[in-house]
């Protein structure tokens, strides 16, 4: 991801999971009626600086202006990893925003001037509807639907969230059950949630609730951190971690662990001091050293000015006048104090620059010398620069003191992360250890899952699947488990203490929440690259640059465009020769790519795709066949995906691959009868794939597939098919 780069949004119709905040004025209606029409527009004019304000701040989109409330998305036309998050930041944000002009409008008007808020995180089609003459950019589903009765049935200067919302933030905020509610036009209820206040410390944002693993293929990369904390402990020598890693990969869990390694050897819980880099919030100066600094003081986010002010205050009691006063100027600055602050108001900036790294070094020096401090900086990646400028600074504290400084960041280049694993492998190779997560194992991500759901005998094509979809990542294999149980595909057994298998579909299809994670990266594209990708991603997880120049709708930046898409870590080059090939580095990008376009637009890609490769390949047919017979399909050409299905079949069949020829008749026979083709050759698949079963030696399906057969002649009244159902059945 190029965090240096603003994102460049795509205003054209799309799948997206959005979170959509609906706002209005409760009894609106009520009060325009007691004024004029010219105070009332001027009322709500005023109103709108303040409850757009907030949607702005968290980087949403203000998608409509309705007289007396306004709509705005969170994850369109841009994503974020996080959208239902500052959904929430920015609903909460608006009430309390609102009550300044609420006091205003009462005293001026006598009003009550209140709002209601409501939120849902769904998928919807999002894009600009409507005509040239009358269009606007909206969401159109029923996740929009259901965002609309949320607000509908909130109550005045609350914020109502729906339960998917609520499990995708509850980690974060306080919030009190409120029931269900009823949707017009449908009969289930939907629980809903009333939004509270933020919480002081976050939850555990990953993992899933009620199942535990222990750490599983991180051996080699934790015996390092526990390396770097015992040289802490028991000789009390500095040290710089880079702990560097894709998103999922598991950089907080391995700090989680470290933290209770922490705690059984000694170390104070006061002396782990830890801030996070937050995605809305990178232009704050000093963002992650605020935190500590909050974390230090006890401070709470209820807390007076005058109340931090006295608590900074008790904590530097024991220093010397002239660094208490120091510490207090820099303290003042960093926490937005101004009660008792004696700071300049009028110092340069370079000068609060220089106060604030020289009183940060002091501190830091003062509180080590006293005892070992972890300092850990996670989601560096998203730090502000000025506090990735202070923390090289402090560095300098490792050749002297027993600071370990723990820095879990992605390989974003461009990120001003980046200059923290230049910095410390330049300047303090002798302090610094470097610890790059790799996906896990086969064998270990298979592991991660019998811990999850405590089952070893999942269906062999579900547990490839999900091996397959989630490629080693922790994360990405804990949510694909969510979305199995939430499909019911995995239900626990009547003991309660074990998980099976249930009956239903092998595949599984990409959750919400890494939809948007993924989009988020695809969004900082240029519209041209993002568009290829798309594109590339109707063809495959591999697809050739001659097919992609064949569908695309412009092939002029082609070259470049494929080549920021590297830079990009969202493909890389599979092969050169003899052509061009390139493959998506991970499945589950190749799957947000695709599930983001229009069902419409996707069958013609697909059907683009498979002309293209007739067109490229005339003598290769054969061995293209699978792939011609899935773009047709899925371009809804029923004849012609018959057609390959039947030729893959064949061909697989020739090379003795006999469970992927079973796969292809199955397919073909499913059009065929769609398509109610001629009796002979709807016999000859029915006993190719009888035939294929047989030399798998599943000899029951094979029976059950000629009894097929032969159900469907006696149905159509047709003995030539009960004749050939029959003949192979006597040799069974």
């Amino acid at each position: 991801m190029d965090l240096s780069n603003s994102p460049s949004p795509s205003l054209e119709g799309e799948r997206r999971v959005v979170t959509m905040l609906f706002c209005d004025v409760q009894g609106s209606s009520a009060m325009a009626e007691r004024l004029d029409p010219e105070d009332w527009a001027e009322i709500m004019n005023s109103a709108f600086g303040y409850l757009t304000r907030p949607v702005l701040r968290y980087q949403g989109t203000v998608a409509r202006l309705m007289g007396d409330g306004f709509l705005a998305f969170f994850g369109a036309p841009v994503a974020h990893e996080d959208d239902p998050v500052r959904a929430v930041l920015a609903g909460l944000d608006i009430v309390d925003g609102i009550q300044v002009f609420r006091k205003q409008i009462a005293r001026e008007y006598s009003l009550d001037f209140n709002v209601r808020i409501g939120l849902n995180t769904g998928p919807v089609v999002v894009g600009a509807m409507g005509t040239a003459l009358a269009g606007e950019y909206t969401a159109m589903g029923d996740a929009a639907n259901l965002a609309a009765r949320m607000e509908q049935t909130a109550q005045a200067g609350t914020v109502q969230i729906s339960e998917h919302t609520y499990q995708l933030v509850s980690a974060h905020f306080e919030c009190e059950p409120l029931g269900s509610v009823d949707l017009k036009g449908r009969e289930d209820q939907v629980r809903c949630y009333r939004v509270i206040q933020r919480k002081e410390i976050p939850g555990r944002t990953r993992g899933i609730a009620g199942l535990e693993s222990p750490l599983v293929g991180r051996d080699a990369e934790f015996a390092k951190l526990d390396r770097a904390l015992a040289d802490l402990l028991t000789q009390g020598s500095g040290c710089i971690v880079g702990l560097i890693g894709e998103a999922g990969l598991g950089k907080s869990r391995l700090l989680e662990e470290l933290y209770r390694q922490a705690g059984l050897a000694g170390l104070p819980p006061t002396s782990w001091i830890e801030s996070r880099g937050i995605s809305y919030d990178m232009t704050r100066p000093y963002g992650m050293f605020v935190q500590q600094l909050r974390q230090i003081h006890a401070v709470r986010s209820g807390d007076s000015p005058q109340v931090v002010h006295q608590k900074v205050a008790d904590f530097f009691s024991n220093l010397e006048p002239e660094q208490m006063e120091a510490f207090f100027q820099v303290a003042d600055l960093l926490l937005e104090l101004r009660a008792g602050s004696n700071g300049d108001d009028a110092v340069d900036g370079e000068a609060v620059k220089r106060q604030i790294f020289a009183a940060s070094l002091e501190l830091w020096e003062s509180l080590a010398s006293k005892t070992a401090l972890v300092l850990v900086f996670d989601d560096l990646h998203w730090a502000d620069p000025a506090s990735v400028d202070l923390l090289l600074h402090l560095f300098q504290l490792v050749d002297r003191l027993p600071v370990l400084f723990l820095c879990a960041f992605r390989p974003h280049r461009k990120s001003p992360a980046w200059q923290v694993k230049v910095s410390a492998e330049t300047d303090y190779p002798h302090r610094y250890t470097e610890i790059t997560l790799r996906p896990l194992s086969d064998a270990d991500s298979g592991q991660l899952v019998d811990n999850l759901l405590a089952i070893a005998d999942l269906p062999p094509r579900l547990r490839e699947n999900m091996l397959r979809k989630a490629e080693g990542n922790p994360f990405f294999l804990e949510e694909v488990v969510r979305t199995l149980i939430e499909r019911g595909l995995v239900q626990r057994d009547p003991s309660g203490l074990r998980w099976q298998a249930s009956e239903g579909g092998q595949e599984i299809g990409i959750p919400d929440n890494l939809q948007t994670m993924l989009l988020a990266r695809i969004d900082r594209l240029e519209p041209g690259a993002r568009r290829s990708l798309q594109q590339a991603s109707v063809i495959g997880r591999i697809f050739q640059k001659l097919v992609l120049q064949a569908i695309a709708d412009q092939t002029g930046q082609l070259d470049q465009q494929l080549v920021e898409l590297q830079r990009a870590e969202l493909i890389r080059e599979a092969a050169r020769l003899p052509e061009p090939e390139y493959m998506f580095h991970h499945e589950l990008i190749r799957d947000a790519a695709y599930e983001s376009i229009l069902k419409r637009q996707r069958r013609a890609y697909h059907r683009r795709a498979a002309q293209a490769i007739e067109a490229l390949y005339p003598e290769r047919l054969s061995q293209e066949a699978y792939r011609l017979a899935y773009h047709y399909d899925q371009a809804g050409d029923d004849a012609l995906a018959l057609k390959y299905y039947s030729l893959a079949g064949d061909t697989a069949a020739r090379l003795y691959a006999n469970q992927e020829a079973c796969e292809h008749y199955e397919q073909a026979i499913r059009l065929s009868v769609r398509l109610d083709i001629p009796a002979a050759e709807l016999a000859s698949l029915y006993t190719r794939r009888g035939r294929a079963l047989e030399l798998l030696s599943d000899y029951d399906r094979a029976l059950e597939n000629y009894q097929e057969l032969q159900a469907l002649g006696e149905a159509r009244g047709d003995s030539s098919l009960e004749l050939a159902a029959l003949i192979p059945q006597a040799t069974i």
